[in-house]
């Protein structure tokens, strides 16, 4: 797999419709780990200095609203998918008009969900969190932290929003380098708050509010101070009906589909939580370690999906097909790479957690489960990345409706009743990541998508 970076020049924007694929996915793609590697770092940082300076109880607090909280802003996050994918589109086709409409519709969207979660988490909190069996020792710490959190969700989604934007005509380093001082902040202000002012689960969902509003504030700066056509003016922000519809047709299915398959992880956590607080600690800790290779799989996913779609605006099927087999290459050697790391340190990555044992061997052994299928996972995010880059995200949405909601709701409810062992729930992912994987192919290669792209591309 041979590729060379020095011939992209230095521009902070690339473009992806030009030159060698594999340089180009691979040089987008960078920034963007190390974003989500900075994103999953500080998420790692909360749950490690709740865990050494609060103790179990708030450790596990925090680890039991990150399901509850990744259904509620899902769709939100989805529609900002939606949104990249029209803005790599119309940058592909050099559209200054459906360009500008696209970007303020995108704010719009942003401020006016991030206003909607932050009042609905507020008050659903406690009647969620309660109903998933949440352990009485641990429910308060939770309904205030994830109260809290929630308050953030305006920041949270004006961040993801604008730096879907420049990542869309293909800048991935400022994002980036707004994340590194976002974590920075982030990670001073758990030390502060957590272990010198012992505002245990307090102080760290402050941290993470004042982090995600100082994220919000540079990324919002730097677009309105842009001299680029995608420019940013407050005053323009609302929803353009131009491109509205665009945006939702790709966003509302892809938001479903995060949704539904975060209901379903809502659910598993449900079950872990009849395991006690030891199993939800160990969870947590270990949820945080394989986080990191699930942010590589995103960031590959990511740089596909732009790659499509800005092919797809200017109309270069040929390299869209040849990007196909560049991208697979390119996760299966970060996902096996990843995986061999986590496999051979995994012990000592949660003695980084805490030192309790039990703790400990929930996580090291769910992790080796899930290991055996993060390389299956990979390749159907690269399917899907194409085909949503491509503009067609309904039937991704259908796939996973199925076989990452319904058939793991199926196994976790039926083999749970049978075997009441924990490794029954762990088993629902890598058999629900196989499944996917497989009609996420089969509809990649036999869809009829390619021949609807096809008579778009010759009609355009």
């Amino acid at each position: 797999m041979k590729f060379s970076l020095k011939k992209i020049k230095k521009n902070e924007n690339i473009n992806l419709t030009e030159g060698s694929i594999l340089s180009g996915i691979i040089y987008f793609a960078i920034p963007i780990l190390l974003s989500n590697f900075l994103q999953q770092f500080y998420n790692t940082a909360d749950l490690m200095i709740v865990g050494s300076f609060a103790g179990k109880n708030a450790m596990a607090a925090v680890g039991a609203t990150g399901s509850i909280s990744n259904l509620l802003i899902s769709l939100f996050l989805g529609l900002t998918t939606g949104s990249s994918v029209i803005v790599a589109q119309m940058y592909g086709q050099n559209d200054r008009e459906k360009l500008h409409n696209s970007v303020h519709t995108a704010y719009a969207v942003a401020i006016a969900g991030g206003v909607i979660l932050s009042v609905v988490g507020y008050f659903v909190a406690p009647v969620i969190l309660g109903a998933l069996n949440t352990p009485e020792e641990i429910l308060n710490d939770a309904i205030t932290y994830m109260r809290i959190f929630f308050m953030g969700m305006t920041p949270l989604l004006l961040y993801n929003m604008g730096a879907g934007i420049l990542r869309s005509v293909g800048d991935s380093r400022r994002p980036f380098n707004f994340l590194v001082v976002s974590a920075i902040t982030n990670v001073a202000l758990d030390f502060l708050f957590v272990a010198f002012l012992k505002m245990s689960v307090v102080g760290v969902a402050l941290a993470t509010l004042i982090a995600q509003t100082l994220s919000a504030v540079l990324v919002t700066y730097n677009l309105m101070k842009s001299e680029r056509i995608f420019k940013l003016n407050p005053a323009d922000i609302r929803f353009y009906r131009s491109v509205m519809y665009k945006i939702f047709k790709i966003g509302i299915p892809t938001g479903i589909q995060s949704s539904v398959i975060s209901l379903s992880n809502v659910l598993i956590q449900s079950k872990i939580n009849l395991f006690g607080s030891t199993t939800i600690a160990g969870f947590a800790a270990q949820e945080r370690i394989d986080g990191f290779i699930f942010m590589s799989l995103n960031a590959v996913a990511l740089a596909v999906t732009t790659f499509a779609g800005q092919n797809v605006g200017a109309g270069k099927i040929d390299r869209l097909r040849a990007g196909v087999k560049e991208s697979l290459k390119l996760s299966l050697s970060v996902t096996i790479t990843l995986t061999i790391i986590g496999l051979l340190s995994i012990e000592k990555l949660m003695h980084i957690f805490t030192n309790d044992p039990e703790v400990v061997a929930v996580g090291v052994n769910a992790f080796r489960y899930f290991a055996m299928a993060y390389f299956i996972f990979g390749m159907s995010e690269v399917f899907v990345g194409f085909v949503r880059g491509a503009g067609y995200a309904l039937p991704p949405m259908i796939i996973s409706i199925f076989s990452m909601c319904i058939l793991r709701i199926l196994w976790i409810y039926i083999a749970l009743e049978i075997w009441f062992k924990i490794e029954i729930v762990v088993l629902s992912y890598p058999i629900s990541w196989t499944v996917t994987f497989i009609l996420n192919a089969l509809y990649f290669r036999f869809g009829k998508w390619r021949t609807k792209l096809e008579e778009q591309m010759e009609g355009a």
